[in-house]
């Protein structure tokens, strides 16, 4: 197989003050950094490489979808605005993440992560209510003309979400002052 390029390299920040790095290949698929997913979904980047290498995870395997994997990709950085530029990085699909967030979301639904995983869960619930909303106001607005800032309705519906989350009765991770 060849290997994938990253040819455009954006700043993605759909959680206030969590800024992930974002690629585009040069197939058009959109992706993430190993780091920039992990602080996405709120833990280490040393646990993300650890689930890669042992997907699935016995606790997790109850709750993901059938047929889906979790591997990064390793590619060559070449847009030249990226801080990596020239060297090979790990990245990750949407449809990974979507699946990493979906299973932890699953799993912390149904008490089924251990109690080093649960904060996984709940900024996993916290980015699915966000993110459907943000697609939802995002369809609708381009359907009447407008251009609106997707990152910006991210950060705010994700805010919206802690709230909603804090109203149900959980702590969550992400602290007021976001």
């Amino acid at each position: 197989m060849t290997e994938r390029k990253a040819v455009y390299y954006g700043q993605v920040e759909l959680i206030p003050c969590i800024i992930c790095d974002g690629y585009v290949l040069d197939d058009d698929t959109a992706v993430m950094s190993e780091r920039g997913t992990a602080d996405l979904l709120g833990m280490d980047q040393k646990t993300l490489k650890a689930v890669r290498g042992n997907w699935p995870l016995k606790t997790l395997k109850p709750f993901i979808d059938e047929g889906s994997t979790v591997r990064g990709n390793f590619v060559e950085v070449v847009a030249r605005n990226s801080p990596h530029c020239h060297r090979e990085i790990v990245v990750y699909t949407t449809q990974t993440i979507k699946s990493l967030i979906h299973t932890y979301a699953s799993a912390f639904i149904n008490d089924g992560l251990r109690k080093n995983q649960v904060h996984i869960g709940k900024r996993a619930i916290a980015l699915s209510i966000s993110l459907v909303q943000t697609a939802l106001d995002i369809a609708i607005k381009q359907a009447c003309g407008l251009s609106p800032d997707i990152q910006q309705t991210a950060q705010k519906n994700y805010i919206d979400a802690v709230k909603l989350i804090k109203e149900f009765g959980f702590t969550c991770t992400a602290g007021d002052d976001i």
